[in-house]
């Protein structure tokens, strides 16, 4: 009998702790179980999982045997996830995905996948943000400056966090390898380590001395304004850092930044007891991911749902 795979709860959001998705990755192929058997157990419930998943011809059936290919088996994870765009090319969660891949994933180029991330989602910050990190890496002030400059025109920054989960949840969940709790928390476990290391160059692009300079204060500014916009408390709480030291503590826009803090720190507290809730609801959860643009979004309505009160006690 398979060994029942033992990742991390999900019910922490995403914020908290930023070597989440590492430390996910890991647990998913067995590494925190205490005998190799387990750990093979836990990997060929994977491998099989991949394996139905592969055999499928719908977008998020591939795009889910690639997500699960990437803590083990990373080189052969950008072929079903390119398939999966064969399928439905019009989807710019499915090219988010692949750009992420396609990044750690040398020689494959993710400057096309990039630039038709922005074609079919011009609003979306992220579409520079691979960019920006090539930039910062090249120590290339030009090409960092104007990927800097077009985050701040953009009206938001979305990973597409709700959308991805919902669908690769649903196709990993109809294997029936994997229960429900286990599918959401795989999911959510791989897709954390694949979107935060792309935040360290935003958010030191606005600290320090760079702040000194007034044109740089200002693109500062609409890089918290869109951040902060974010579907994940991750990208929400990055703007809000950066709002806090752009803007004078007396203004409008470094009081909200503050609000927005106490709110997430009150309900990220809160969502520790929704472990449980998480796993008996599995079904209704995931119908919070369908339903929902963002992260914060589910967490809100988790709450509700649970009947906790999802707002802080007045100050």
């Amino acid at each position: 009998m398979d060994v029942p795979l033992r990742p991390k709860p999900r019910s922490v959001p995403l914020i908290i702790g930023c070597a989440l998705g590492t430390a996910l990755c890991s647990m998913l192929i067995g590494c925190v179980t205490s005998t190799t058997t387990k750990q093979a157990g836990a990997e060929n419930q994977l491998q099989r999982a991949i394996a139905i998943l592969a055999m499928r011809t719908d977008a998020d059936s591939l795009a889910a045997a690639g997500l699960l290919s990437i803590p083990s088996h990373r080189d052969e994870s950008l072929s079903p996830i390119t398939r999966a765009l064969e399928a439905e090319p019009e989807r710019p969660d499915l090219v988010w995905l692949q750009s992420q891949v396609c990044r750690e994933s040398p020689p494959c180029d993710p400057v096309p996948m990039e630039r038709r991330l922005r074609e079919l989602d011009p609003s979306n910050g992220a579409g520079w943000m691979g960019a920006l990190a090539r930039a910062n890496s090249a120590k290339d002030d030009e090409a960092k400056g104007a990927a800097l400059t077009a985050i701040s025109h953009s009206d938001h920054v979305d990973i597409y966090w709700t959308t991805i989960i919902a669908h690769l949840w649903r196709a990993i969940d109809g294997t029936k390898v994997l229960s429900p709790w286990q599918a959401e928390v795989t999911v959510i476990g791989v897709l954390a380590a694949q979107a935060i290391p792309a935040y360290l160059p935003i958010g030191n692009a606005c600290k320090g001395e760079r702040l000194q300079r007034r044109e740089i204060i200002e693109v500062c500014r609409g890089i918290a304004i869109s951040l902060e916009r974010g579907d994940t408390y991750i990208t929400e709480m990055i703007g809000v850092g950066i709002a806090k030291r752009v803007w004078p503590e007396d203004s409008p826009e470094w009081r909200a930044a503050a609000d927005a803090r106490r709110l997430y720190e009150y309900r990220a507290k809160a969502s520790a007891q929704l472990e449980a809730w998480s796993v008996t609801h599995a079904d209704q959860t995931l119908a919070m991911y369908a339903h929902n643009r963002s992260e914060q979004d589910v967490l809100l309505a988790q709450l509700v749902a649970t009947g906790k009160n999802p707002n802080p006690p007045p100050q």
